[in-house]
């Protein structure tokens, strides 16, 4: 051995050593340490300090240097472990609120806050034994007062995008205003105080925008406006009465010009408009009067040409004046009448030439007046819709292969929900006796549940689909079910005619069809001796029965007398269909 490698072996070791010393020092300071805080964690909860208590058992229970007073360390924090809970809570609710003002995140705030409203319930409850400590955890972490600041900076952001959007003649977003109206109320003082100094900055906002929307010459931008201002205020809880003042002096100076100019129907469109906003915000109004007088002389012509069978006139002063209440619903009227009677015109839009087969039509169901249901020689499947406004819309749906015998098409009601009809189809099919597709038809688009081939079709009153031999991997050549998940059918189960039992409760089932696992004792063919439970159950059947834990479906037909491991025994006979 030369002197380098004994030089090198001597420096490994002396490195050895020295990493053990220092592993040996560490674990010994460990294990001071462990001591040393369990002994300081006894004397805090002797005193009662339990919060302090908790933090140092829990830090010793961290400790794995040593296992010392486990069993103590344990039933303290088990104890305590309501203390623990309020602290981790706290915790979480702390930083989770800074995190969300570092982030400008105010929806995050607000459920964080929501948060520690209910677990401030909890234990603020008058008579929670530990109200004390929950207070003692607040004030550590200062709760109350990270909320009132983070708040206040939220505060002032929305306060300075309100003046930024004037500033700049920008509206789009408007969300400061419910961000303002969600910071609780016990940062105004109180509820009172908040609307107060809320609606006066609301209030002058609005006027503005308003104002300059009309200076504009922008009608119906402004009454589209604040109908959804008022409607968002309303959904806020908040009833903006100052909208509407301020839409109503504004809208009388316009009809007011449209008067004087003999603008007939532009004052009819203004006054129209005016009217469907005041009656779908449903407040009084001074101006519908001035408009009714406007609009009487216009009305009574049009009557005296309808008395006199001038229809062609009459209907050409309704539809001059159409964007008036009542010419509208009279044209519309006629045009629902035909179409209720005639629901094919809904699929062909206007073109008489449009040719469908197969058609299925209902009423008033699915949120429709009239609803239909139709195929062309393209297999396209066409869902129309009527509501009482004589509003049509039409869907369509391309899956089904062109080409393929539809047989018939209809409303599905045992998949179908209130809102969401499922259209069925039954087409020829090479393997089975049909092919069954499920088509729902949503708000905007038809989704196929599924497409499959089998000999029957069912649905349970539980809303399972039940499929007799379908032709797919699963479930062929028996009852097979299916579940809805999302937007198709997936397959759940094959049905069962067997009953699963426990091999002791066999007695229970005679003459019925169970299945159980047991243990074969002395196995043969065509009959064995298998354990039920402190007995033994003879097992027949054209089956080799092997010697081990065996799965087995059959009936319990009676009882025989036979010599079981040299005993005898009347025992129950059990005839195996099924062996696994």
């Amino acid at each position: 051995m030369t002197i380098l490698r004994m030089l090198t072996l001597r420096n490994l070791l002396i490195c050895c050593c020295a990493s053990m010393l220092i592993l040996i020092s560490n674990k010994g300071y460990n294990i001071h340490q462990k001591i040393t805080t369990i002994t300081e964690a006894d004397r805090l909860y002797v005193l009662k300090d339990l919060i302090e208590a908790e933090s140092l058992y829990e830090k010793a229970q961290r400790n794995h240097s040593i296992h010392y007073k486990e069993g103590l360390i344990s039933s303290r924090l088990q104890e305590l472990a309501p203390i623990t809970e309020i602290n981790a809570k706290l915790r979480d609710i702390d930083q989770l609120a800074e995190k969300a003002s570092d982030d400008k995140d105010f929806e995050q705030l607000t459920t964080v806050y929501r948060s520690l409203q209910d677990v401030r319930g909890i234990y603020m409850s008058g008579n929670n034994p530990y109200e004390p400590y929950y207070r003692q955890l607040s004030a550590k972490y200062d709760i109350s007062g990270d909320f009132i600041s983070y708040y206040q900076l939220f505060e002032t952001r929305f306060i300075e995008q309100m003046q930024h959007n004037l500033d700049n003649n920008q509206f789009t977003d408007e969300s400061f205003k419910w961000h303002l109206l969600a910071i609780p109320d016990i940062f105004f003082g109180d509820g009172k105080q908040k609307k107060s100094e809320l609606y006066d900055k609301f209030t002058a906002y609005d006027n503005r925008k308003m104002a300059r929307m009309a200076a504009n010459g922008q009608f119906q931008a402004l009454l589209d406006e604040s109908d959804a201002m008022f409607r968002l205020y309303k959904s806020n809880n908040v009833q903006a009465d100052w909208i509407t003042d301020q839409s109503e002096a504004l809208v009388r100076t316009f009809l007011e010009n449209d008067a004087d100019k003999e603008s007939y129907a532009i004052f009819a469109t203004h006054a129209k408009s005016y009217i469907d906003y005041v009656h779908t915000l449903s407040f009084k109004s001074s101006v519908e009067t001035f408009i009714n007088k406007q609009i009487s002389t216009w009305m009574k012509t049009a009557k005296r040409n309808i008395s006199k069978a001038e229809f062609e006139k009459a209907l050409a002063i309704y539809n001059g004046i159409k964007e008036f209440k009542d010419t509208t619903l009279e044209i519309k009227d006629a045009q629902l009448a035909w179409n209720i009677h005639d629901p094919i015109r809904i699929l062909q839009n206007g073109d008489s030439t449009r040719v469908f087969k197969l058609v299925s039509s209902g009423s008033k169901r699915y949120g429709a007046l009239v609803y239909v249901v139709a195929t062309d020689d393209q297999n396209i499947i066409y869902y129309g819709t009527l509501d009482s406004e004589n509003n049509m819309k039409v869907l369509t749906n391309q899956d089904l292969q062109q080409g393929g015998l539809i047989e018939d098409i209809s409303i599905e009601s045992s998949l179908s929900t209130k809102d969401l009809p499922v259209i069925l189809i039954k087409g020829d099919s090479s393997t089975r006796q049909a092919l069954y597709t499920a088509i729902e038809v949503q708000s905007d688009t038809m989704v196929t549940l599924f497409q499959l081939n089998a000999d029957g079709f069912q649905v349970d009153s539980s809303g399972m689909l039940i499929m007799m031999n379908p032709d797919s991997e699963e479930g062929a050549g028996q009852v097979a079910m299916f579940q809805r998940t999302g937007d198709s059918y997936q397959f759940v189960r094959v049905q069962q005619d067997f009953i699963d039992i426990a091999v002791e409760d066999l007695l229970s089932y005679p003459e019925e069809k169970v299945k159980f696992t047991t243990t074969i004792i002395q196995p043969g063919y065509s009959e064995a001796f298998a354990v039920m439970g402190n007995t033994y159950v003879k097992l027949t059947g054209t089956f080799n029965f092997y010697e081990g834990d065996v799965t087995l479906t059959g009936t319990l037909n009676g009882y025989e007398d036979t010599y079981v491991q040299d005993e005898l025994l009347s025992i129950p006979v059990f005839n195996v269909e099924n062996v696994e």
